[in-house]
């Protein structure tokens, strides 16, 4: 559930500002909501070490780490930041000429070893000496009372070199331009960077040791500057300053009472429709293992939204197991679960939530694999008296194993998707139906209830070519009336007005029931990609297969390996696509969800997502 928030207003003696913010961080309670723009210089100064500090662990991150004499300076450590924000800016600078100097090398290479000096000796003779690399075809156009030498060619390039006895004698092509440097210096330019660039690679190994401390130092660094953030958001006068934030409802006592024991004024009331509180969502054991995949998608349910936590764990579970579709791949999925498990218990760390629901997707697609018999998509495994006892036969993966029977599995699987879709949008519009209780507006929710299970007939007719019931076509347009009579019905409207605006938007209303025949048809996707998983697979079985006997065994084994690999890649990826979508699209359109919220996050010690459970 969503937990419900109170809306508090702190009043602080101004003298008292920052030993009430400290106490108040202690308690770590309220969502801090800031009253004005929260800028300061200190938290500009803030700002600016966090980014320096930011910018030399990306640095740092990829050195080899040792362990560093310990040192609690922050001088030092600010010191050892700037170090290594000034060498990586040198190596950077380092590289940079070195691909200078290159080019300069690749130019000698072309032409020989010039100098500025020849070039100079050449000059004070009266001759004058211009370079081109040019394309072949300006061989013909050369004038003929120039001396132009060529120095080299190739299939399209020439090397030309002009001589004269005058400075402004040119070709009217671009011409090439002789460095000012000799060969000999540019050479020891390179020997020179080349020794600073190992003694920064060293050095940089060296303070990559230090990182831990820098990390530590940016942790500290981030809570001074919430606490200057939150200090600069307040709003004072000369006596009194006040804070404002959203507490959880259930801890409201405990506030009020460090508020009354503190000395503080306080006033504590229900968020306004014009309020948006943060969402704090109140996970059983069960449920919070789909918060992974929340904390992943980087999407929080609105304050006055739905908690969908449940739902969404259970369909995707569902979702993930077909279209994986293979117990071969859940095992696999387990073995890795397993061996997660086993490096937690070693460490001493506390299971993690992802670990645990990979065990809960894994065994779920072991158990849709087992059913359906697909092992590693091939009919050899699915054969065998073990396998072939647990599959059922109506929803089997390959049919050819069991040739008495007359119902086309595929079909059927179709159908198991179509009926997935009229029970997850169904229960989408009861639950808008309850919430909605016990307006008049609540009876256009089942009217479009109706409207899913009459298009759940029509899909089945259109796609499966099964029979419509007759009282599908009556069930859409009965709902569709219900949609357009009641769905305006809102408080301080009158009946008759809100059937008005009802007729009014028919069209649109018509125009949502199509969206709703799409999204029950977009459903069959479990079956299409499930589907095309075993097809993958068996082709890789089926390219293996001529080698795995002799000496070319160890060419099928890699085949395999790599073919299982890439699918089982592929099936992680459709599971991203499609398995969520249908939770976060279809589901949550039809509950006319947004995912507009954002977290919970109490001013505190420690700075961290939390649960309904984790506070104290």
């Amino acid at each position: 559930m969503i937990v419900p928030m109170q809306k508090v207003t702190l009043f602080i003696s101004t003298r008292h500002r920052e030993a009430a913010l400290l106490q108040l961080r202690k308690l770590g309670l309220l969502h801090i909501q800031h009253l004005k723009a929260p800028i300061s210089e200190d938290v500009s100064q803030l700002e600016a070490k966090l980014n320096t500090l930011e910018k030399s662990l990306l640095i740092i991150e990829n050195e080899a780490r040792g362990v560093a004499d310990r040192t609690d300076k922050k001088d030092d450590i600010e010191k050892l930041v700037d170090e290594i924000l000034a060498l990586s800016a040198e190596a950077q600078q380092i590289s940079d000429i070195v691909d200078e100097k290159q080019n300069l090398l690749a130019w000698f290479e072309r032409w020989g070893k010039i100098s500025p000096t020849d070039i100079e000796e050449l000059n004070k003779k009266g001759i004058f000496l211009r370079l081109y690399n040019t394309d072949k075809s300006v061989l013909k156009d050369l004038p003929e009372n120039l001396h132009v030498e060529i120095i080299s060619a190739d299939k399209n390039r020439v090397l030309l070199a002009l001589i004269s006895e005058s400075e402004d004698t040119r070709l009217e092509i671009k011409e090439e331009f002789i460095p000012r440097e000799d060969y000999p210096s540019v050479i020891a330019e390179l020997d020179r960077l080349t020794k600073r660039s190992k003694e920064i690679d060293k050095r940089m190994t060296k303070l990559a040791q230090y990182a831990d401390q820098i990390q530590d130092y940016k942790q500290d660094l981030e809570k001074r500057l919430e606490f200057a953030t939150v200090k600069s958001g307040m709003r004072a006068t000369d006596e009194i300053c006040y804070l404002q934030g959203y507490c959880p409802e259930n801890k409201v006592e405990r506030l009020t009472q460090a508020a009354a024991n503190e000395g503080w004024g306080y006033l504590s009331e229900e968020p306004d429709e014009t309020d948006n509180p943060p969402t704090l969502l109140k996970l059983n054991k069960l449920v919070s293992l789909i918060r992974p995949v929340f904390d992943f998608l980087g999407t929080v349910p609105g304050y006055r939204e739905y908690d969908v936590s449940m739902y969404f764990l259970i369909f995707f579970a569902l979702f993930v197991a077909m279209i994986i579709g293979d117990a071969g791949y859940g095992v696999i999925f387990l073995l890795i679960s397993m061996f997660a498990h086993r490096k937690s218990v070693k460490k001493g760390q506390p299971l993690a939530l992802a670990v645990k629901l990979f065990y809960v997707l894994s065994m779920g697609t072991i158990a849709w694999g087992t059913i359906t018999g697909n092992w590693f998509g091939a009919v050899q495994i699915a054969g065998l008296p073990f396998f072939k006892a647990l599959t059922i036969p109506q929803i089997a993966t390959f049919p050819e194993l069991f040739p008495g029977m007359n119902i086309d599995p595929q079909r059927k699987v179709m159908f198991i998707c179509f009926v997935i879709a009229v029970v997850q949008l169904g229960l989408a519009n009861i639950m808008n139906f309850v919430n909605e209780l016990p307006q008049l507006k609540s009876i256009a929710h089942l009217g479009w209830f109706a409207v899913i299970v009459g298009l759940f007939f029509l899909v089945l007719n259109l796609v499966l070519g099964m029979a419509m019931p007759v009282f599908a076509v009556p069930l859409i347009i009965g709902g569709l009336t219900a949609v357009i009579l009641f769905v305006n019905q809102e408080k301080g409207t009158s009946i008759l007005r809100g059937i008005a605006k009802g007729v009014g938007g028919a069209f649109t209303t018509f125009l949502d029931a199509v969206s709703s025949f799409s999204n029950i048809i977009s459903y069959i996707r479990l079956f299409a990609v499930g589907m095309a998983t075993v097809a993958i697979a068996s082709s890789f079985n089926q390219i293996a297969a001529p080698l795995i006997h002799g000496y070319t065994f160890p060419a099928a084994a890699l085949i395999l390996l790599i073919g299982h690999g890439l699918n089982i890649v592929m099936g992680l990826l459709s599971v991203v696509v499609h398995g969520i979508r249908l939770n976060m699209l279809e589901f949550s359109g039809q509950l006319g969800m947004e995912w507009t919220g954002y977290e919970y996050k109490p001013f505190q010690e420690k700075i961290e997502n939390i649960t309904e459970g984790e506070i104290k």
